[in-house]
């Protein structure tokens, strides 16, 4: 329970800051006049060898089919690239970087597409020092699709760090 309660007091900082920044820089930056854009997971992250911390956008077959060659090329057998349309459509990436242990995800909840950017909000979830985790390298990510807003804007990640308490 007091896990619950130490989550819910972040996430409702976090809320106040974000709204505190766009009162006041938001007229600035064109992020008043925002639309969520509703979006489909095309993969939770079940590949690995993406090293960098990143956020980008994929808006051709090839880069799809690259990409996806990349994550799972040290499978046994590599799945079938998901098919996307991408003339009506684009991905949307978000890697953590390598990781030292399991225990590590990340789950997009959320975009925002303003005049100037679209605005990612992340949750990345890192084990609490009392978790039993693997001792392997992962690589947390996760990729989504949206359709219908693919204008040429860049990313703008926001990330809210959520420390999963095992004790």
């Amino acid at each position: 329970m007091e896990t619950l309660s130490k989550a819910l007091v972040g996430t409702a900082v976090c809320a106040v800051l974000a709204v505190s920044f766009l009162v006041l820089a938001g007229p600035n930056l064109g992020l008043l006049s925002g639309t969520e854009i509703s979006f489909e997971v095309v993969d939770p992250g079940g590949g690995y060898n993406y090293e960098q911390r990143t956020a980008f956008t994929i808006k051709n077959a090839t880069a799809w089919e690259n990409l996806w060659l990349e994550l799972y090329s040290g499978h046994s057998s590599i799945p079938d690239v998901p098919a996307v349309n991408f003339t009506s459509a684009m991905l949307v990436a978000v890697f953590q970087g390598e990781r030292g242990s399991s225990g590590y995800l990340t789950n997009i909840t959320c975009i925002i597409m303003t005049d100037a950017y679209y605005v990612v909000y992340v949750d990345e979830t890192h084990p609490g020092e009392g978790c039993a985790v693997a001792a392997v390298m992962t690589y947390p990510y996760q990729i989504i699709k949206i359709s219908d807003h693919i204008l040429d804007l860049p990313l703008w990640p926001i990330y809210n760090i959520i420390i999963h308490d095992c004790e």
